[in-house]
C-alpha cells in the first residue's frame, strides 16, 4: 500500500467512525467537538499569552485576548452541543451555497453553458442551509445525524476508491468523485499533509523517487501539482506541460486584488517548463510532484486548437518590473512582487483575457486547477472535473491513483525540490 493509500485509507476510517457517532449519539458527539474545540483554543491561548510576556509584543497580547473570548465560547455553548454544531453546520452549507452562487453567476455573466448547472447546485446547498436553520432549534439531533451519515458515505466513497484502483478497475472509477467530494481543507491540503509527514521520517527520498514508466508510450504531456509546507503552499498550484512550454493560470496582478486575493483579474502566463520547475523549487520553495502523460495525435490537435482559442482572446499584460529603471534597482523594488520576481528570472510572458469565463480568478471557482482539469477534461473525458472547489489535491490524489491503472493514460511520475539538487532539470536559473 503506498503513502497516499495509507493517507486514504486512514481518513476513511476516521471519517466512517466519526459519522457511526454523530448517527448514533448526536448529543455525545456534539459535546465532543465543543469540548475539544475549547481544549485546542485554551492551548492556543495560554501559548500567545507566554509568547506575548516573553516577546513584549502588543499584537501578541491582542490575539491571546482574542483566543480566550473564542475559548469561553466554546466552554459556555458546550452546553448545547448539537443545537451548535447544527448552527454551524447550517452556516457552512450556506457559505457553499454563496460561493457556488458567485461561481454561477460569474458564469452567466461571461455567457457560459455552466452557469445554470452551477447555480442549480448553489440552489440545493441552500435548501440544505435553511433546512439545517429551520431544525436549529426544534429536531437539532436529526440533522447531527445527517452529519453522521455524510461522514459515513465520505469514508465509504474512499474505501470504494481505494479497492478500485488497488484491483484496477479503470480510471473510470474515478468518476465516483463526481457523486461527493470530501471536506475542502482535507482534499486541498492532503499533498503538503504528505509531504510533512514524510520529511519528519526522512522518508522522502525512499518514498518519492522518479518512477519508470509504465509502458513504451512517449510523455507528451505533462501535469504538474505544486505543494509546500507553509502559507499558500499548503493548497497549492496546478500547471500543464506541453512542447516545452508551461502553462500556468492565476491571480497575479497585485494591485488589481480584491476580498484577500480571492478575486482578480484571470492572467495566464507561459514559460519553459523546466526553467519554471527549477525556479519554483529553488526560489518559492515549492515542491512539485510532475506526471507525464501520453496522448494521441487527435487529442494533440484538439489541446493545440484550445490553446490558440483561448491565446485568441487575451492580450500582452507586464508586472511592475517594467518600470523605467535599471535592472538590479527595478528587481529590488518589485521583489515582493510574484509576477515580477517570475518575469525577472525566468521570462514569463503575461496574458490577460478581454472577456469569457477566465476573465476573472476566483479562488473558489475558476481557478488554477479547473483551468488545467477543464483543458484536460476536453482532450479526455476519463479526466472527470469534481463538483464544488476544484483544487489542485484533488488531482495529486487523482494522477497518483491513475498511475496505478494499466488502462490509463499516466505513464510516470517525477518528484522535484530544492532539498534534493538531483531532482532539478539541468538548466540554469
Amino acid at each position: 500500500m503506498t503513502i497516499q493509500e495509507k493517507f486514504e485509507a486512514v481518513l476513511a476510517a476516521l471519517f466512517t467512525l466519526s459519522g457511526l457517532v454523530f448517527l448514533l449519539y448526536p448529543r455525545i458527539s456534539a459535546d465532543a467537538i465543543l469540548i475539544g474545540a475549547a481544549l485546542m483554543a485554551s492551548a492556543s491561548g495560554l501559548l500567545l499569552l507566554w509568547q506575548a510576556v516573553r516577546h513584549r509584543h502588543l499584537m501578541d497580547f491582542l490575539k491571546a485576548a482574542g483566543t480566550f473570548l473564542l475559548t469561553g465560547f466554546f466552554w459556555s455553548f458546550r452546553a448545547v452541543g448539537v443545537r451548535f454544531v447544527c448552527l454551524v453546520f447550517s452556516l457552512y452549507m450556506l457559505f457553499t451555497a454563496v460561493i457556488l452562487a458567485i461561481e454561477a453567476f460569474m458564469d452567466l455573466h461571461e455567457k457560459s453553458k455552466t452557469g445554470w448547472a452551477i447555480l442549480v447546485v448553489a440552489a440545493g446547498d441552500l435548501a440544505l442551509s435553511l433546512f439545517g436553520f429551520f431544525f436549529y432549534k426544534r429536531d437539532p439531533a436529526l440533522l447531527s445525524r445527517l452529519t453522521g451519515i455524510y461522514l459515513i458515505w465520505q469514508g465509504v466513497q474512499m474505501i470504494v476508491e481505494i479497492f478500485a484502483f488497488r484491483h484496477h478497475r479503470g480510471s473510470r472509477a474515478w468518476a465516483i468523485r463526481y457523486i461527493s467530494s470530501l471536506p475542502v481543507y482535507l482534499v486541498a491540503a492532503a499533498p503538503s499533509l504528505i509531504l510533512r509527514f514524510l520529511y519528519k521520517r526522512n522518508m522522502d527520498q525512499a518514498a518519492f523517487t522518479s518512477r519508470e514508466p509504465k509502458n513504451s508510450e512517449p510523455v507528451n504531456l505533462r501535469v504538474f501539482v505544486h505543494s509546500g509546507l507553509k502559507g499558500e503552499q499548503q493548497f497549492g498550484h496546478m500547471t500543464i506541460a506541453y512542447k516545452g512550454v508551461m502553462f500556468s493560470y492565476g491571480n497575479y496582478d497585485a494591485a488589481q486584488e480584491k476580498l484577500f486575493r480571492t478575486f482578480g483579474p484571470g492572467i495566464l502566463f507561459t514559460v519553459p517548463a523546466e526553467i519554471y520547475v527549477n525556479n519554483c523549487c529553488v526560489y518559492e520553495g515549492s515542491t512539485l510532484f510532475e506526471y507525464g502523460l501520453h496522448i494521441d495525435r487527435e487529442q494533440e490537435e484538439k489541446l493545440e486548437s484550445l490553446l490558440r482559442s483561448i491565446f485568441a482572446g487575451t492580450y500582452r499584460w507586464y508586472s511592475p518590473l517594467f518600470e523605467k529603471l535599471p535592472d538590479h534597482e527595478r528587481f529590488q523594488k518589485y521583489e515582493k512582487d510574484y509576477a515580477s520576481r517570475l518575469e525577472y528570472r525566468t521570462g514569463a510572458k503575461f496574458y490577460k483575457f478581454h472577456t469569457g469565463v477566465w476573465k476573472t480568478y476566483w479562488v473558489f471557482g475558476r481557478n488554477c486547477s479547473l483551468f488545467a482539469s477543464e483543458l484536460l477534461h476536453a482532450i479526455d473525458s476519463k479526466v472527470v472535473i469534481p463538483k464544488g472547489i476544484n483544487t489542485p489535491g484533488e488531482y495529486f490524489d487523482y494522477f497518483e491513483q491513475a498511475l496505478q491503472d494499466p488502462s490509463s493514460n499516466v505513464i510516470c511520475q517525477s518528484y522535484h525540490t530544492a532539498s534534493r539538487p538531483d531532482t532539478l532539470y539541468p538548466v540554469a536559473l
